[in-house]
């Protein structure tokens, strides 16, 4: 059993890891309390139209591991990609869950209105269900940019009439608190974290623009590894040649897009895309996948003003 000083020491280090200074670690220590104290919120993942690609960022947390994660901060009930229950008895858990009265719905990808067969769960189309699930849900989170905004599903044509939770829950009149994770895919700790809090104090974190204001309050592009070329101007023109310069006139969205990927970074803290001389390709944004390329021509918006620049980000 750890005593207090050793629990004050780690809770110390969490605040540094995740604040950057060790004077949050009475909150860490009184977050740390509240979990272990709190009813563990039953959890139920639904996908609409979903790649599964969130799913399977989420084992791979930076400051949390997904088996801690399921094992001691939440009652998983059901995941599509991850349940060994299928069919009936996976349908059977399902409303077990949801008449709980303390059921959380994460909703991986949009719901398509038009097309609906695009999409089922069980014997019926997913938009044919989804008033009822979310009814009888506690607390709805939207994870990832397809179920935040419509994402990549949504985007085009849009054949399938694909569309955000959140615009399914106007359309279907269901009130309930709700909560957007964007990301393409989702970052695990975003999710986790959100989660977590949501389990210890019963209530989302403060929020910006539906979004956790702890992941989203900030431009990537002010915490850029690369920022100190951006303010010298130097603008990489060649993927090849360079490996360190400024990308936004290669069409890097940081500039627009609000999340704290730069510091809290993927795969175990591995790596961020700009570090891979990759642009940000603003996949948090609310209008991602973009009607513009993805990539720009540096030698076509070399002399162009940043409120054109603006322009043919979005």
């Amino acid at each position: 059993m750890l005593s207090r000083r050793a629990f004050m020491k780690m809770c110390a280090g969490v605040s540094l890891t995740a604040f950057g200074s060790e004077i949050f670690a009475p909150q860490v220590a009184e977050g740390f309390v509240a979990l272990s104290d709190a009813e563990k919120p039953n959890v139920v993942f639904i996908h609409g139209l979903s790649c599964a690609g969130c799913s399977v960022s989420l084992t791979y947390g930076n400051e949390s591991g997904f088996l801690d994660f399921i094992l001691r901060v939440i009652n998983l009930q059901v995941h599509p990609t991850l349940s060994f229950s299928q069919g009936d008895a996976y349908l059977e858990r399902m409303e077990e869950a949801l008449d709980s009265g303390n059921c959380i719905v994460v909703v991986e990808g949009p719901v398509p209105t038009i097309i609906k067969e695009a999409c089922y769960l069980g014997d019926s189309p997913l938009y044919d269900r989804i008033e009822d699930i979310l009814q009888r849900a506690s607390m709805v989170i939207s994870s990832g940019t397809c179920a935040s905004y419509g994402g990549i599903p949504a985007s085009g044509e849009n054949l399938t009439g694909a569309v955000s939770v959140n615009m399914i829950m106007e359309e279907k009149g269901v009130n309930k608190p709700h909560i957007i994770v964007p990301g393409c895919p989702v970052n695990p700790d975003r999710l986790m974290g959100t989660v977590a809090y949501i389990a210890a104090t019963g209530a989302f974190p403060p929020l910006v623009h539906d979004k956790p204001a702890m992941y989203y309050k900030d431009l990537i592009h002010n915490h850029c590894s690369r920022h100190q070329f951006f303010t010298q101007d130097i603008y990489l023109k060649d993927f090849d040649r360079e490996k360190e310069a400024c990308l936004l006139k290669k069409g890097c969205r940081g500039t627009i897009t609000y999340s704290d990927c730069p510091t809290r970074r993927w795969n175990r803290k591995t790596s961020v895309c700009v570090e891979s001389n990759t642009p940000c390709v603003g996949c948090i944004h609310k209008r991602w996948p973009f009607n513009s390329d993805i990539y720009l021509d540096v030698n076509d918006v070399e002399d162009l003003p940043w409120s054109a620049m603006k322009q043919r980000f979005e």
